[in-house]
Protein backbone atom coordinates (compact mmCIF):
# COMPACT_ATOMS: atom_id res chain seq x y z
CA UNK A 1 0.00 0.00 0.00
CA UNK A 2 2.98 2.17 1.06
CA UNK A 3 4.14 1.87 -2.60
CA UNK A 4 0.80 2.52 -4.16
CA UNK A 5 0.77 5.75 -2.11
CA UNK A 6 4.44 6.56 -3.38
CA UNK A 7 3.86 6.02 -7.23
CA UNK A 8 1.24 8.79 -6.56
CA UNK A 9 3.41 11.28 -4.85
CA UNK A 10 5.89 10.69 -8.10
CA UNK A 11 2.86 11.53 -10.75
CA UNK A 12 2.82 14.58 -8.67
CA UNK A 13 6.43 15.60 -8.81
CA UNK A 14 6.28 14.90 -12.14
CA UNK A 15 3.47 16.92 -13.58
CA UNK A 16 3.96 19.75 -11.02
CA UNK A 17 4.72 23.26 -13.24
CA UNK A 18 8.11 24.13 -11.97
CA UNK A 19 9.21 27.98 -11.76
CA UNK A 20 10.09 28.98 -14.91
CA UNK A 21 9.95 31.70 -17.25
CA UNK A 22 6.53 32.32 -18.52
CA UNK A 23 5.00 32.28 -22.08
CA UNK A 24 2.71 35.78 -22.15
CA UNK A 25 -0.35 35.79 -24.92
CA UNK A 26 1.77 39.05 -26.17
CA UNK A 27 4.79 36.34 -26.80
CA UNK A 28 2.35 34.13 -28.81
CA UNK A 29 0.87 36.08 -30.97
CA UNK A 30 3.95 38.29 -32.26
CA UNK A 31 5.32 34.82 -32.70
CA UNK A 32 2.58 34.04 -34.75
CA UNK A 33 2.47 37.33 -36.67
CA UNK A 34 6.09 36.37 -37.63
CA UNK A 35 5.96 32.93 -38.19
CA UNK A 36 2.57 31.44 -39.08
CA UNK A 37 2.27 30.05 -42.76
CA UNK A 38 -1.30 31.29 -43.88
CA UNK A 39 0.19 34.93 -42.44
CA UNK A 40 3.68 34.64 -45.10
CA UNK A 41 1.25 33.45 -47.77
CA UNK A 42 -1.13 36.40 -47.32
CA UNK A 43 1.98 38.92 -47.57
CA UNK A 44 3.41 37.00 -50.58
CA UNK A 45 -0.26 37.91 -52.24
CA UNK A 46 -0.57 41.61 -50.90
CA UNK A 47 2.94 42.08 -52.70
CA UNK A 48 2.00 40.68 -56.14
CA UNK A 49 -0.61 42.89 -56.51
CA UNK A 50 0.71 45.40 -55.51
CA UNK A 51 3.76 44.92 -57.96
CA UNK A 52 0.79 44.55 -60.63
CA UNK A 53 -0.33 47.84 -60.04
CA UNK A 54 1.23 49.56 -63.22
CA UNK A 55 0.30 51.17 -66.44
CA UNK A 56 1.62 48.57 -68.98
CA UNK A 57 -0.05 45.49 -67.04
CA UNK A 58 -3.21 47.51 -67.37
CA UNK A 59 -2.16 48.01 -71.36
CA UNK A 60 -1.94 51.43 -71.51
CA UNK A 61 1.86 52.08 -72.83
CA UNK A 62 3.31 51.17 -76.38
CA UNK A 63 4.22 47.74 -77.10
CA UNK A 64 7.78 47.59 -78.30
CA UNK A 65 9.85 44.25 -79.58
CA UNK A 66 12.09 43.37 -81.78
CA UNK A 67 11.23 40.47 -83.91
CA UNK A 68 13.34 38.40 -86.36
CA UNK A 69 13.47 35.23 -87.89
CA UNK A 70 15.63 32.73 -90.34
CA UNK A 71 14.08 30.29 -92.64
CA UNK A 72 15.61 28.01 -95.14
CA UNK A 73 13.90 25.40 -97.64
CA UNK A 74 14.87 22.65 -100.28
CA UNK A 75 12.80 21.85 -103.08
CA UNK A 76 12.22 20.87 -106.23
CA UNK A 77 9.63 23.32 -108.41
CA UNK A 78 7.71 22.98 -111.16
CA UNK A 79 6.10 26.40 -112.72
CA UNK A 80 4.02 26.73 -116.00
CA UNK A 81 3.38 29.85 -117.02
CA UNK A 82 -0.08 31.46 -117.48
CA UNK A 83 -1.22 33.69 -120.22
CA UNK A 84 0.63 36.93 -118.59
CA UNK A 85 4.09 35.58 -118.58
CA UNK A 86 3.23 34.33 -122.34
CA UNK A 87 2.18 37.13 -123.25
CA UNK A 88 5.53 39.30 -121.56
CA UNK A 89 7.96 36.53 -123.43
CA UNK A 90 6.11 35.98 -127.05
CA UNK A 91 3.49 38.86 -127.20
CA UNK A 92 3.01 37.59 -131.08
CA UNK A 93 2.27 34.09 -130.89
CA UNK A 94 0.79 34.08 -127.17
CA UNK A 95 -2.25 33.91 -128.46
CA UNK A 96 -1.47 31.19 -130.94
CA UNK A 97 -0.58 28.46 -128.10
CA UNK A 98 -2.81 26.14 -126.83
CA UNK A 99 -0.93 25.23 -124.27
CA UNK A 100 2.27 25.64 -122.53
CA UNK A 101 5.42 23.45 -121.36
CA UNK A 102 6.37 23.77 -117.41
CA UNK A 103 9.52 24.81 -115.95
CA UNK A 104 11.20 22.52 -113.78
CA UNK A 105 14.00 22.81 -111.45
CA UNK A 106 15.49 20.25 -109.10
CA UNK A 107 17.26 20.74 -106.30
CA UNK A 108 16.19 24.32 -105.39
CA UNK A 109 17.59 26.01 -102.33
CA UNK A 110 15.45 29.28 -100.92
CA UNK A 111 17.23 31.54 -97.81
CA UNK A 112 14.46 33.84 -96.51
CA UNK A 113 15.69 36.46 -93.30
CA UNK A 114 13.56 39.06 -92.00
CA UNK A 115 14.17 41.39 -88.55
CA UNK A 116 11.86 44.30 -87.16
CA UNK A 117 11.79 46.45 -84.37
CA UNK A 118 8.07 47.48 -84.30
CA UNK A 119 5.92 49.30 -81.43
CA UNK A 120 1.81 49.15 -80.91
CA UNK A 121 -0.12 51.27 -78.91
CA UNK A 122 -3.89 51.47 -77.99
CA UNK A 123 -5.54 55.13 -78.97
CA UNK A 124 -8.72 54.78 -77.81
CA UNK A 125 -10.73 51.46 -76.35
CA UNK A 126 -13.11 53.03 -74.52
CA UNK A 127 -11.53 53.68 -71.48
CA UNK A 128 -11.36 49.98 -70.87
CA UNK A 129 -7.00 50.48 -70.59
CA UNK A 130 -7.62 53.46 -67.34
CA UNK A 131 -10.31 50.86 -65.70
CA UNK A 132 -8.25 48.39 -65.96
CA UNK A 133 -5.70 50.05 -64.05
CA UNK A 134 -8.41 51.12 -61.27
CA UNK A 135 -9.19 47.47 -61.28
CA UNK A 136 -5.48 46.53 -60.34
CA UNK A 137 -5.37 49.44 -57.78
CA UNK A 138 -8.45 48.09 -56.00
CA UNK A 139 -6.63 44.51 -55.95
CA UNK A 140 -4.05 45.82 -54.49
CA UNK A 141 -6.22 47.37 -51.67
CA UNK A 142 -7.93 44.44 -51.42
CA UNK A 143 -5.18 42.17 -51.30
CA UNK A 144 -4.09 44.36 -48.16
CA UNK A 145 -7.49 43.83 -46.74
CA UNK A 146 -7.24 40.37 -46.92
CA UNK A 147 -3.69 40.53 -45.77
CA UNK A 148 -4.94 42.52 -42.68
CA UNK A 149 -7.71 39.81 -42.32
CA UNK A 150 -5.40 37.07 -42.18
CA UNK A 151 -3.32 38.85 -39.31
CA UNK A 152 -6.68 39.03 -37.03
CA UNK A 153 -7.77 35.78 -38.18
CA UNK A 154 -4.51 34.72 -36.74
CA UNK A 155 -4.62 36.51 -33.16
CA UNK A 156 -8.06 34.86 -32.68
CA UNK A 157 -6.74 31.24 -33.64
CA UNK A 158 -3.51 32.07 -31.25
CA UNK A 159 -5.85 33.79 -28.26
CA UNK A 160 -8.00 30.37 -28.33
CA UNK A 161 -5.27 28.28 -28.55
CA UNK A 162 -4.09 29.98 -25.91
CA UNK A 163 -6.49 29.66 -23.80
CA UNK A 164 -6.97 26.13 -24.21
CA UNK A 165 -3.14 25.75 -23.10
CA UNK A 166 -4.03 27.95 -20.35
CA UNK A 167 -7.25 25.97 -19.11
CA UNK A 168 -5.58 22.53 -19.06
CA UNK A 169 -2.79 23.92 -17.14
CA UNK A 170 -4.98 26.23 -14.59
CA UNK A 171 -6.95 22.41 -14.58
CA UNK A 172 -3.34 20.44 -13.89
CA UNK A 173 -2.90 22.64 -10.66
CA UNK A 174 -6.27 22.29 -9.59
CA UNK A 175 -6.13 18.44 -9.70
CA UNK A 176 -2.66 18.80 -8.29
CA UNK A 177 -3.88 20.33 -4.82
CA UNK A 178 -7.00 17.96 -5.35
CA UNK A 179 -4.05 14.57 -5.55
CA UNK A 180 -2.49 16.11 -2.52
CA UNK A 181 -5.65 16.45 -0.51
CA UNK A 182 -6.87 13.25 -1.62
CA UNK A 183 -3.25 11.21 -0.50
CA UNK A 184 -3.50 13.30 3.24
CA UNK A 185 -6.92 12.20 3.55
CA UNK A 186 -6.19 8.47 2.40
CA UNK A 187 -3.16 8.44 4.76
CA UNK A 188 -5.48 9.94 7.57
CA UNK A 189 -8.14 7.14 6.79
CA UNK A 190 -5.57 4.58 6.58
CA UNK A 191 -3.68 5.21 10.12
CA UNK A 192 -7.46 5.46 11.77
CA UNK A 193 -7.70 1.95 10.25
CA UNK A 194 -4.74 0.85 11.84
CA UNK A 195 -6.27 1.62 15.16
CA UNK A 196 -10.00 0.82 14.23
CA UNK A 197 -11.49 3.89 14.31
CA UNK A 198 -12.74 3.69 10.48
CA UNK A 199 -14.10 0.60 8.47
CA UNK A 200 -12.42 -1.18 5.31
CA UNK A 201 -15.42 0.00 3.24
CA UNK A 202 -13.99 4.00 3.56
CA UNK A 203 -10.62 3.08 3.53
CA UNK A 204 -11.18 1.57 -0.06
CA UNK A 205 -13.27 4.54 -0.75
CA UNK A 206 -10.46 6.91 -0.01
CA UNK A 207 -8.29 4.70 -2.27
CA UNK A 208 -10.45 4.41 -5.16
CA UNK A 209 -10.88 8.79 -4.99
CA UNK A 210 -7.12 8.82 -4.87
CA UNK A 211 -6.80 6.51 -7.90
CA UNK A 212 -9.47 8.48 -9.91
CA UNK A 213 -7.35 11.94 -9.14
CA UNK A 214 -4.37 10.34 -10.38
CA UNK A 215 -5.99 9.26 -13.37
CA UNK A 216 -7.77 12.54 -14.07
CA UNK A 217 -4.42 14.02 -13.36
CA UNK A 218 -2.09 12.18 -16.30
CA UNK A 219 -5.30 12.69 -18.34
CA UNK A 220 -5.23 16.29 -18.06
CA UNK A 221 -1.34 16.17 -18.80
CA UNK A 222 -1.78 14.49 -21.94
CA UNK A 223 -4.22 17.11 -22.88
CA UNK A 224 -2.04 20.03 -22.27
CA UNK A 225 0.88 18.59 -23.94
CA UNK A 226 -1.28 17.98 -26.70
CA UNK A 227 -2.98 21.41 -26.91
CA UNK A 228 0.86 23.08 -26.69
CA UNK A 229 1.77 21.57 -29.22
CA UNK A 230 -1.08 22.42 -31.34
CA UNK A 231 -0.34 26.02 -30.15
CA UNK A 232 3.49 25.80 -31.69
CA UNK A 233 1.46 24.66 -34.85
CA UNK A 234 -0.34 27.29 -35.35
CA UNK A 235 2.24 29.99 -34.22
CA UNK A 236 4.52 28.26 -37.19
CA UNK A 237 6.74 26.60 -35.02
CA UNK A 238 8.39 23.40 -34.99
CA UNK A 239 9.89 23.28 -32.07
CA UNK A 240 8.02 21.55 -28.86
CA UNK A 241 10.09 23.29 -25.56
CA UNK A 242 7.07 23.61 -23.40
CA UNK A 243 7.22 25.85 -20.70
CA UNK A 244 4.34 27.69 -18.50
CA UNK A 245 2.36 29.85 -20.03
CA UNK A 246 0.94 33.01 -17.88
CA UNK A 247 -2.84 32.96 -17.28
CA UNK A 248 -3.22 36.45 -15.61
CA UNK A 249 -4.51 38.55 -18.00
CA UNK A 250 -5.09 42.47 -17.20
CA UNK A 251 -8.51 43.75 -18.12
CA UNK A 252 -8.09 46.26 -21.01
CA UNK A 253 -10.71 49.67 -21.12
CA UNK A 254 -12.84 48.92 -23.97
CA UNK A 255 -14.96 51.65 -25.83
CA UNK A 256 -18.91 51.66 -24.76
CA UNK A 257 -21.69 50.32 -27.19
CA UNK A 258 -22.18 53.07 -28.85
CA UNK A 259 -18.50 53.90 -30.00
CA UNK A 260 -18.28 50.07 -30.37
CA UNK A 261 -20.94 50.13 -33.45
CA UNK A 262 -19.79 52.97 -34.79
CA UNK A 263 -15.88 51.18 -34.95
CA UNK A 264 -17.74 48.35 -36.13
CA UNK A 265 -19.17 49.81 -39.13
CA UNK A 266 -16.15 51.69 -40.01
CA UNK A 267 -12.93 49.47 -39.32
CA UNK A 268 -14.33 45.85 -39.44
CA UNK A 269 -12.25 44.08 -42.15
CA UNK A 270 -15.04 41.94 -43.28
CA UNK A 271 -17.29 45.31 -44.31
CA UNK A 272 -14.35 47.00 -45.95
CA UNK A 273 -13.63 43.78 -47.69
CA UNK A 274 -17.25 43.65 -48.88
CA UNK A 275 -17.09 47.16 -49.83
CA UNK A 276 -14.42 46.75 -52.24
CA UNK A 277 -15.70 43.83 -53.88
CA UNK A 278 -18.84 45.68 -54.53
CA UNK A 279 -16.58 48.45 -56.24
CA UNK A 280 -14.58 45.86 -58.01
CA UNK A 281 -18.03 44.66 -59.54
CA UNK A 282 -18.96 48.23 -60.25
CA UNK A 283 -15.85 48.82 -62.22
CA UNK A 284 -16.10 45.45 -63.82
CA UNK A 285 -19.31 46.75 -65.24
CA UNK A 286 -17.80 49.97 -67.19
CA UNK A 287 -15.33 47.32 -68.69
CA UNK A 288 -18.04 45.07 -69.91
CA UNK A 289 -20.08 48.49 -71.54
CA UNK A 290 -16.86 49.55 -73.19
CA UNK A 291 -16.63 46.29 -75.26
CA UNK A 292 -19.35 48.01 -77.33
CA UNK A 293 -16.99 50.74 -78.36
CA UNK A 294 -14.81 50.70 -80.87
CA UNK A 295 -11.50 50.19 -80.83
CA UNK A 296 -8.87 52.43 -82.73
CA UNK A 297 -5.13 50.83 -82.61
CA UNK A 298 -1.44 52.65 -84.58
CA UNK A 299 1.32 50.67 -85.21
CA UNK A 300 5.23 51.28 -86.56
CA UNK A 301 7.96 49.54 -87.40
CA UNK A 302 11.29 49.76 -88.83
CA UNK A 303 12.58 46.24 -90.29
CA UNK A 304 15.18 44.40 -92.64
CA UNK A 305 14.38 41.49 -95.19
CA UNK A 306 16.22 39.26 -96.83
CA UNK A 307 15.55 36.28 -99.41
CA UNK A 308 17.49 34.44 -101.74
CA UNK A 309 16.93 31.90 -104.19
CA UNK A 310 19.26 29.21 -106.38
CA UNK A 311 16.04 29.17 -108.87
CA UNK A 312 12.91 31.43 -109.53
CA UNK A 313 12.00 35.34 -110.87
CA UNK A 314 14.36 37.05 -108.67
CA UNK A 315 18.26 35.56 -107.22
CA UNK A 316 18.13 38.44 -104.45
CA UNK A 317 15.21 40.04 -102.80
CA UNK A 318 16.36 42.80 -99.91
CA UNK A 319 13.71 45.30 -98.44
CA UNK A 320 14.71 48.14 -95.56
CA UNK A 321 12.82 50.31 -94.13
CA UNK A 322 9.46 52.13 -92.33
CA UNK A 323 6.28 51.05 -91.87
CA UNK A 324 2.80 51.75 -89.82
CA UNK A 325 -0.49 52.26 -89.60
CA UNK A 326 -3.79 52.60 -87.95
CA UNK A 327 -6.51 49.97 -86.89
CA UNK A 328 -10.16 50.90 -86.43
CA UNK A 329 -11.92 47.50 -84.90
CA UNK A 330 -15.88 48.77 -84.33
CA UNK A 331 -17.57 45.61 -83.20
CA UNK A 332 -20.90 44.76 -84.76
CA UNK A 333 -21.41 40.93 -83.60
CA UNK A 334 -20.00 38.60 -81.21
CA UNK A 335 -22.53 35.84 -80.33
CA UNK A 336 -24.16 38.17 -77.54
CA UNK A 337 -21.03 37.84 -76.33
CA UNK A 338 -20.72 41.14 -75.01
CA UNK A 339 -24.24 41.35 -74.24
CA UNK A 340 -24.16 38.15 -72.14
CA UNK A 341 -21.03 39.74 -70.29
CA UNK A 342 -22.72 43.48 -69.19
CA UNK A 343 -25.80 41.57 -67.70
CA UNK A 344 -23.67 38.99 -66.10
CA UNK A 345 -21.94 42.28 -64.20
CA UNK A 346 -25.28 44.00 -63.35
CA UNK A 347 -25.74 40.69 -61.48
CA UNK A 348 -22.26 40.70 -59.90
CA UNK A 349 -23.17 44.01 -58.49
CA UNK A 350 -26.53 42.80 -57.07
CA UNK A 351 -25.26 40.14 -55.59
CA UNK A 352 -22.17 41.73 -53.67
CA UNK A 353 -24.92 44.49 -52.90
CA UNK A 354 -26.60 41.40 -51.30
CA UNK A 355 -23.43 39.75 -49.30
CA UNK A 356 -22.85 43.26 -48.25
CA UNK A 357 -25.94 43.71 -46.28
CA UNK A 358 -25.51 40.32 -45.00
CA UNK A 359 -22.24 40.39 -43.75
CA UNK A 360 -23.17 43.81 -41.74
CA UNK A 361 -26.27 42.08 -40.16
CA UNK A 362 -24.40 38.92 -38.99
CA UNK A 363 -21.42 40.92 -37.68
CA UNK A 364 -24.29 43.38 -36.00
CA UNK A 365 -25.79 40.20 -34.53
CA UNK A 366 -22.23 38.72 -33.83
CA UNK A 367 -21.42 42.07 -32.09
CA UNK A 368 -24.46 42.06 -29.78
CA UNK A 369 -24.12 38.83 -28.63
CA UNK A 370 -20.89 39.04 -27.86
CA UNK A 371 -21.00 42.27 -26.18
CA UNK A 372 -24.04 40.78 -23.96
CA UNK A 373 -21.78 37.95 -23.36
CA UNK A 374 -18.95 40.43 -22.03
CA UNK A 375 -21.57 41.90 -19.49
CA UNK A 376 -22.44 38.57 -18.76
CA UNK A 377 -18.95 37.25 -18.00
CA UNK A 378 -18.00 40.29 -15.79
CA UNK A 379 -20.75 40.13 -13.96
CA UNK A 380 -20.10 36.25 -13.51
CA UNK A 381 -16.39 36.17 -12.55
CA UNK A 382 -17.74 38.12 -9.69
CA UNK A 383 -19.89 35.79 -8.71
CA UNK A 384 -17.97 32.75 -8.76
CA UNK A 385 -14.60 34.58 -7.20
CA UNK A 386 -16.82 34.83 -4.21
CA UNK A 387 -18.31 31.61 -4.32
CA UNK A 388 -14.54 30.77 -4.75
CA UNK A 389 -14.19 31.98 -1.03
CA UNK A 390 -17.11 30.45 0.36
CA UNK A 391 -15.85 26.91 -0.87
CA UNK A 392 -12.75 27.82 0.26
CA UNK A 393 -13.58 28.20 3.94
CA UNK A 394 -16.35 24.89 3.64
CA UNK A 395 -13.52 23.15 2.54
CA UNK A 396 -11.06 24.34 5.89
CA UNK A 397 -13.94 23.62 8.17
CA UNK A 398 -14.52 20.32 7.12
CA UNK A 399 -11.11 19.66 6.47
CA UNK A 400 -10.99 20.72 10.36
CA UNK A 401 -13.73 18.98 11.30
CA UNK A 402 -12.71 15.29 9.24
CA UNK A 403 -9.40 15.96 11.47
CA UNK A 404 -11.22 15.58 14.45
CA UNK A 405 -13.11 12.54 13.35
CA UNK A 406 -16.52 14.23 13.62
CA UNK A 407 -17.08 13.50 9.87
CA UNK A 408 -16.22 11.01 7.03
CA UNK A 409 -13.82 10.70 4.18
CA UNK A 410 -16.75 10.65 1.81
CA UNK A 411 -18.24 14.26 3.23
CA UNK A 412 -14.75 15.68 2.85
CA UNK A 413 -14.50 14.88 -0.61
CA UNK A 414 -17.65 16.24 -1.17
CA UNK A 415 -16.36 19.82 0.52
CA UNK A 416 -13.19 18.92 -1.85
CA UNK A 417 -14.89 18.17 -4.90
CA UNK A 418 -16.65 21.30 -4.66
CA UNK A 419 -13.74 23.67 -4.24
CA UNK A 420 -11.66 21.72 -7.32
CA UNK A 421 -15.03 23.08 -9.30
CA UNK A 422 -15.06 26.42 -8.48
CA UNK A 423 -11.57 27.26 -8.70
CA UNK A 424 -12.03 25.44 -12.34
CA UNK A 425 -15.18 28.16 -12.72
CA UNK A 426 -13.23 31.13 -11.91
CA UNK A 427 -10.66 30.13 -14.17
CA UNK A 428 -12.67 29.22 -17.49
CA UNK A 429 -14.39 32.58 -16.80
CA UNK A 430 -11.65 34.56 -16.26
CA UNK A 431 -10.40 32.90 -19.63
CA UNK A 432 -13.57 33.17 -21.76
CA UNK A 433 -13.90 36.55 -20.47
CA UNK A 434 -10.33 37.59 -22.50
CA UNK A 435 -11.65 35.55 -25.73
CA UNK A 436 -14.55 37.95 -25.61
CA UNK A 437 -12.29 41.13 -25.00
CA UNK A 438 -10.00 39.72 -27.98
CA UNK A 439 -13.58 39.41 -30.28
CA UNK A 440 -14.74 42.57 -29.34
CA UNK A 441 -11.51 44.12 -30.40
CA UNK A 442 -11.68 42.17 -33.84
CA UNK A 443 -15.36 42.85 -34.45
CA UNK A 444 -14.79 46.84 -33.78
CA UNK A 445 -10.72 46.83 -35.90
CA UNK A 446 -9.04 47.56 -33.47
CA UNK A 447 -7.54 44.52 -32.58
CA UNK A 448 -4.20 45.26 -34.78
CA UNK A 449 -3.55 48.12 -32.89
CA UNK A 450 -3.21 46.08 -29.75
CA UNK A 451 0.02 44.74 -31.18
Amino acid sequence: MRLIILSFILVITAGSVSAQQQFTLDEAIKAALEHNHSVKVSDIDANIAENSVSRGNAGQLPNLAITGGLSAAYSDLDITPGSFFRNLLDPQNSTQQEGSRSISYYGVTTTQLNSQIGSQMVIYDGMKGRLRYKMLEMGSDLADLQYRTQLENTILNITGQFMQVATLQRALEVKEVSLEQSNDRYRTIETRREYGQVNEQQLLQALADLKSDSTEFRNLKLQYENAYRDLHTEIGWSRRHIIPVADEFEEPELPGYEDFQSLLMENNSVLNIREKRLEQAELNERVTKAGFLPTLTASAGYGYSYMSATEGQFEVQEQLGFSGGVTLRIPIFSGGRNRIQSQNAKNEIRKEELLSEESAVQLQTRFENSWQQYLHLQEQLVTERSNLSIYERNYERAKSTFDRGEITGVELRAAQLSLENARLRVAETGFQLKQTEILLLYLSGGLLGSY
